[in-house]
């Protein structure tokens, strides 16, 4: 039996009889017990996550303001302001913003390098912008890769929400226009009877966009975390 563990517990004299029932009355009386502490460890604990979530709302201004004047610098939108007008103007220089900046924050990252193939790396040198928003109404967060016109798929933003709860994702729901099969690998389907995908998948960063959906952007598909492997989830979280 797990006390003070993270997460809602689930003990309680009615659920718990069969168990309660086996033990001796002193071992009974101090289980009970242990069970009321336990319950108010919970009450301490919601308390905590409500506080989390205030400084969650209190500094998420201050990030996006920062965010901005990332993704202002990366577009090129602040050349202007960051450019010394004594300093001769290079050929060089005459690029907008930075190239290849999220190719090469994210192969800096051992756990997103190792997604990346070389078939990526020509669309990702058009990601503009990689945004997160928090999602106040389930406690989790949403993921956004913005890509403007290219070559390699539609203009599309790409968009991974993550719901949490306290042991972990427990749900995870991908959206996004599927990357144009001729230029990118295919991305398998997942199926409902068995572990099989729907086609033959190479390895790729945009699988982790599964499963692709094939109706309206208004629609979501939901992936329950009981039909995935455990290990897969913890993964699939680590890199978002």
């Amino acid at each position: 039996m797990t006390l003070f563990v993270q997460g809602k517990s689930q003990l309680s004299v009615e659920e718990n009889a069969d168990f309660l029932d086996q033990l001796s009355p002193r071992v009974r009386n101090r289980v009970e017990y242990l069970m009321e502490v336990q319950e108010e460890f919970d009450g301490v604990q919601d308390e905590l996550f409500e506080e989390l979530s205030r400084l969650e709302d209190k500094y998420e201004k201050r990030f996006a303001l920062l965010y901005r004047h990332r993704s202002e610098v990366l577009m090129g939108i602040k050349e202007e302001e960051l450019t010394d007008e004594d300093e001769p103007e290079k050929a060089m220089d005459k690029v907008f913003g930075i190239p290849n900046f999220w190719l090469t924050a994210m192969k800096r990252k051992d756990i997103l390098a190792e997604l990346i193939t070389e078939d990526d790396e020509g669309a990702f040198q058009y990601l503009e912008d990689i945004k997160s928003f928090r999602l106040c109404d389930s406690g989790g967060f949403k993921l956004e890769f913005t890509f403007p016109c290219n070559p390699y798929f539609e203009p599309s933003t790409l968009k991974k929400k993550y719901i949490i709860d306290r042991d972990g994702p427990v749900l995870i729901k991908a959206r996004g226009k599927v990357p144009d099969k001729k230029v990118l690998p295919k991305m398998a389907r997942r199926t409902s009877n068995d572990d099989k995908p729907l086609t033959n998948t190479k390895k790729s960063f945009f699988n982790f966009f599964n499963p692709p959906l094939d109706h309206d952007d208004d629609d979501e598909e939901d992936v329950d975390e009981d039909d995935l492997p455990i290990e897969l989830i913890k993964k699939d979280y680590e890199i978002g």
